[in-house]
């Protein structure tokens, strides 16, 4: 057959066509099937990331080793190889104003979110022989968020002279008549802190809505006592039924006795408060002193020192600062505060022949700011540290001691400082006798106090002290005591009069040492010093975000 006759022959069309399309199709079917292979391949690689992101956010001091785990098992890496696994740990600000790209910070401390990113080769089937293969990867960022509960602790209040006694009597607005044992019982009784506040609202009848609900109420400490007694039994049941008083008493916005932060958001009676457990002491004890700001005690001592007549003791408590809680949960940097104390203390010495028997007065204020405790870090509870660990910044509140006079409109206006002067000790006729001294404590710098896990687990209450701390201090303000006599027209030497007052008024100082010691004690306060309890940490599930 010639060329012309082979061109013009039109027979076996349809069976070239054919086999052109049929190689058409195979590389459609080639490269559908490669396709679908690398579609299926990412998203089990970025399953496995997001898994990994997740593992690793739940440990991060482990995070490499936990990502490089789970992308093992999911087979995408051999044993001991991180080829193409990349994991950063870092900060992430959950800001909606800040745009997305912008919300982790790696590196930045503290803590709280893990990225994973990974990177392989995809697999061709058909086109292996004719292209390279594509990377394929996945990115995957999760965050967690870590919040400690801890609070300003409380001592075991004092009983010397009945001071404890007293006090809460005044302060509750019942009579409080309770014996050492009671006291112990009501330390060693712990509550948890939602249960102890759903049975608080029901006493403030609300029965539905969440746990903001009964922060934002103001209860009376007999309510607040009555709810206490609804949780717990036995002896210290029996107490606070005494100390309810019927539902009577002062009152108190319940968000200064605890701040639970997002666990505020939860529905009433929806389960435990996460570790956060208080006692029942500290309850009543931040009850009485956070009750409405203007509270002033007056407490009339019977002296024991010779030549001491009387001793009167006046306590004035301030305000808490706004948006703190006795107890808080929150994470990295949040804070609880104590409220401002002001104590006026007026002894009454008699003089000797010297002074013609003259009284002395001495009078004294002491100005307390208030103490300050703020979450440094965060560690979550891992296997090995079930209860994980925290570090406490605290602040001791600043004290002023100084000779001087305050009435009590003044002693209660926390807005104003005190401004005490040159006070008189002696004013009789012929003889008068002022004085002038001060002391100021003041801790700059915040002491850290670390918790470990064993620690929280036992309930340990660790102490802040203030560095600058003297021993005892009436006996430096004595000591500084700046002395003026004006004897008129009497014969007597003014070394001699200065001497005497200066040896009249100084043995004082042990003794009003002690007085202030017991009055902070019964408050479950130190001079110069804050306590501090961690209940418990806990980190939310991580989650991804992004």
């Amino acid at each position: 057959m010639t060329l012309r006759m082979f061109g013009a022959d039109q027979r076996g069309n349809f069976t070239l066509l054919f086999a052109l399309a049929f190689v058409v199709a195979i590389g459609a079917a080639a490269v559908g099937v490669d396709s679908a292979s690398l579609y299926y391949e990412r998203r089990q690689v970025q399953a496995s990331v997001d898994l990994a992101a997740m593992t690793a956010a739940g440990n991060p001091a482990e995070a490499q080793r936990l990502a490089q785990l789970v992308m093992v098992d999911a087979g995408l890496l051999p044993p001991d190889s991180t080829t193409g696994l990349t994991v950063v740990t870092g900060r992430y600000f959950a800001d909606v104003h800040r745009p997305i790209e912008q919300r982790f910070t790696p590196g930045a401390t503290p803590v709280n979110a893990v990225q994973v990113s990974f990177e392989k080769p995809g697999t061709l089937y058909f086109g292996r022989p004719f292209t390279s293969s594509p990377q394929i990867g996945a990115t995957a960022l999760a965050a967690f968020t870590p919040e400690v509960s801890f609070g300003l602790g409380t001592r075991l209040a004092s009983l010397t002279q009945g001071v404890a006694n007293r006090l809460l009597t005044a302060l509750l607005g019942t009579n409080v008549s309770l014996s050492v044992m009671d006291y112990n019982a009501l330390a060693s009784a712990r509550v948890d802190a939602l249960s102890f506040l759903g049975a608080l609202g029901q006493q403030l009848d609300i029965e539905t809505g969440s746990y903001v609900d009964i922060l934002n109420m103001r209860a009376r400490s007999g309510q607040i006592a009555a709810a206490l007694a609804d949780v717990t039994t036995g002896p210290v049941h029996q107490v606070l039924n005494v100390l309810s008083n019927g539902g009577r008493g002062t009152q108190v916005l319940v968000g200064k006795l605890v701040n639970l932060g997002v666990l505020g958001s939860r529905e009433l009676g929806s389960g435990s408060s996460a570790g956060v457990s208080l006692s029942a002491l500290e309850v009543i004890m931040a009850a009485a002193r956070l009750s409405d700001g203007q509270k002033q005690v007056t407490l009339d001592l019977v002296p024991n020192v010779p030549n001491l007549t009387a001793l009167q003791v006046a306590l004035a408590i301030g305000e808490a600062p706004q948006g703190s809680g006795w107890t808080r949960i929150g994470e990295r940097g949040a804070t609880v505060r104590s409220s401002q104390l002001r104590l006026r203390i007026l002894a009454q010495l008699l003089g000797g022949d010297v002074l013609l028997r003259a009284g002395v007065r001495v009078p004294i204020l002491l100005d307390v700011a208030h103490a300050e405790a703020q979450v440094s870090s965060i560690t979550c509870p891992t296997a090995e540290n079930r209860n994980g660990s925290a570090v406490i910044a605290v602040r001791p509140g600043v004290l002023k001691l100084s000779l001087g006079e305050a009435s009590d409109e003044q002693l209660r206006n926390f807005g104003q400082p005190l401004y005490p002067g040159r006070v008189k000790l002696i004013d009789v006729l012929l003889l008068k006798v002022s004085g002038a001294a001060q002391v100021e404590i003041a801790q700059n710098d915040s002491v850290m106090l670390s918790f470990s896990s064993q620690e929280i687990g036992a309930g340990a209450t660790k102490t802040a002290r203030t560095r600058t701390m003297v021993t005892s201090l009436m006996t430096s303000l004595f000591n500084s005591l700046d002395i003026r006599v004006d004897v008129g027209p009497l014969l007597v030497p003014l070394t001699l009069l200065e001497g005497t007052v200066r040896a009249l008024i100084t043995p004082l100082g042990p003794t009003l040492d002690l007085t202030l010691a017991g009055v902070f004690s019964a408050l479950g306060l130190g001079l110069g010093e804050a306590d501090v309890k961690v209940f418990g940490v806990r980190c939310t599930a991580p989650a991804l975000v992004r």
